[in-house]
């Protein structure tokens, strides 16, 4: 049987992302989105990504990939507003085209079919798939309400960077949590295993120390990088109980 990793949610953290690498071999990749913004290491994570996408790999565009692949905002809220305009204008000056190009080209949603399983992947929820958030706390009958019609043997979303899973008769629906910016004050890197028609939700440690010197060595402002350290450090943002990603 096939063993799928999948990713959303990795935010230009690459040491986040390298100690999952490290930990889980895998036959398929799949990515549900946020490739860029937050984070030190644009460049590597989508690469990364780009050499993935030759054999085995299914991706999403998120919200943060559309709005620098495209030059426009994206949908966060007031207090990861600025954080999330000065990294992405920050990472545009880093992307090469044909990286930018890859971000354009994923779709905003796909279906895959592995081992007889069939998955519908997006970035946020059926209803609204690039900004519309499902957490681990909504109610069953509102994930019902919004996977409507769907009869896939799994939905697969990110954004809310919070991990769960939940079963809905037939139906999984699996958030993967935040590969490099977990929100669920969890420092560690979450990510989610299907092996044997089987879903787990993983976390590892990584050396967010390694991080916050990529941040520092950026130019970044120094209150910016003082911001997005504290949420690495904590897991979460401290002032706020809503994330819209």
């Amino acid at each position: 049987m096939t063993k799928i990793l999948i990713l959303s949610d990795i935010h230009a953290n690459w040491h986040a992302l390298e100690a999952i690498l490290a930990k889980e071999s895998y036959d398929s990749l799949i990515f549900l989105g946020d490739a860029v913004d937050f984070g030190p290491n644009p460049r590597k994570c989508v690469r990364f990504l780009m050499d993935s996408s030759t054999n085995g790999f299914w991706g999403v565009r998120g919200d943060h990939d559309h709005a620098l692949a495209y030059g426009i905002n994206c949908g966060s809220s007031l207090d990861l507003k600025e954080l999330s305009m000065k990294t992405r204008e920050w990472g545009e000056g880093l992307m090469a085209s044909d990286e930018v190009g890859f971000l354009r080209r994923l779709p905003i949603e796909n279906y895959v079919t592995l081992d007889g399983l069939t998955f519908h992947l997006m970035h946020c929820s059926p209803r609204d798939m690039l900004y519309r958030s499902l957490t681990s706390d909504v109610e069953e009958f509102e994930i019902e309400r919004e996977s409507g019609e769907i009869n896939t043997d799994f939905i697969l979303l990110g954004h809310s960077h919070k991990p769960f899973i939940r079963h809905l008769g037939k139906v999984t629906v699996l958030n993967p949590g935040s590969v490099g910016q977990p929100r669920d004050f969890n420092p560690r890197a979450s990510y989610a295993v299907i092996e044997d028609g089987k879903a787990t939700i993983k976390r590892v440690k990584y050396d967010i120390e390694k991080t916050v010197k990529d941040l520092e060595r950026s130019s970044l402002p120094k209150d910016v990088i003082r911001e997005l350290v504290s949420i690495l450090v904590v897991g979460g943002l401290v002032k706020d109980e809503v994330y819209y990603c």
